[in-house]
């Protein structure tokens, strides 16, 4: 039997057989892999406190014949700060829900990985619809759904007038004069999504944008990450509103 290594973070966890646990783990080696924990449930186990939700850890994984085994893990980094505010709580499960949903098993996302722990790092200390919106667009970009927002889809000129809209079915922006679909976009979310893609998410401290102009960017992130993924994600309703 084999064993590799990875780093990587727990997104799910649930309880298996009498002791164990299947973990669902975002790698950077590998992407998305389940695994089992055997013993993690048992109070004896050294493996239990080193595989909670949100912990990034050095990981050495076993193969096997159904699903691969945890043999050590090693924490690197525990976000403990997410754990002692519900809302940062609720925030940090969704961002686990949308890569578990949006990603398939051993796909190659390194920057997924890199995405989420800039976000995690940042849970509680920016505003939450900027944080939000900036996580889902920058990971729909990453898997290859990244929006056309500079030009109109449709006749490939550049945006100009505030008659623009948001098209979740077509990937970005068709202006009015080509018969738009979709959510109506004004020229200052437009702006802001495309601060979202070119800006580390440490320069959204320096943002200043409206509430109004908030909302309506994460109006148009949430509607084309639900049209990317055709699913429901439950862990929404107990986001901040």
């Amino acid at each position: 039997m084999a064993n590799y290594k990875t780093r990587g973070i727990i997104i799910r966890r649930s309880n298996f057989g009498e002791a164990d646990r299947l973990l669902t783990i975002f790698t950077e080696r590998f992407g998305k892999i389940k695994v089992i924990a055997k013993g993690a449930r048992k109070t004896t186990s050294r493996l239990g406190g080193n595989l909670e939700p949100f912990c990034l850890a050095n990981l050495v994984i076993a193969e096997g014949r159904n699903l691969d085994i945890v043999c050590e893990a090693e924490i690197i980094e525990c976000f403990f700060a997410i754990r002692n505010n519900l809302k940062s709580t609720h925030i940090s499960y969704y961002l686990a829900e949308a890569i578990d949903k949006l990603t398939g098993e051993h796909e190659k996302h390194p920057e997924v990985l890199d995405l989420l722990l800039e976000v995690l790092n940042k849970v509680g200390q920016i505003n939450d619809d900027l944080l939000i919106s900036y996580f889902e667009l920058n990971l729909l970009s990453i898997l290859g759904f990244g929006p056309e927002i500079d030009r109109c889809l449709a006749c490939h000129k550049i945006l100009l007038s505030e008659d623009n809209f948001f098209d979740s079915a077509e990937g970005g922006i068709v202006c009015s004069h080509c018969q738009p679909n979709g959510i109506k976009i004004s020229n200052n979310a437009i702006k802001l999504l495309r601060f979202f893609l070119k800006n580390r998410l440490k320069n959204l401290k320096k943002l200043i944008t409206s509430i109004e102009i908030q909302k309506e960017a994460k109006k148009i992130t949430q509607n084309y990450i639900d049209y990317i993924s055709q699913q429901e994600f439950k862990s929404r309703r107990f986001l901040p509103v």
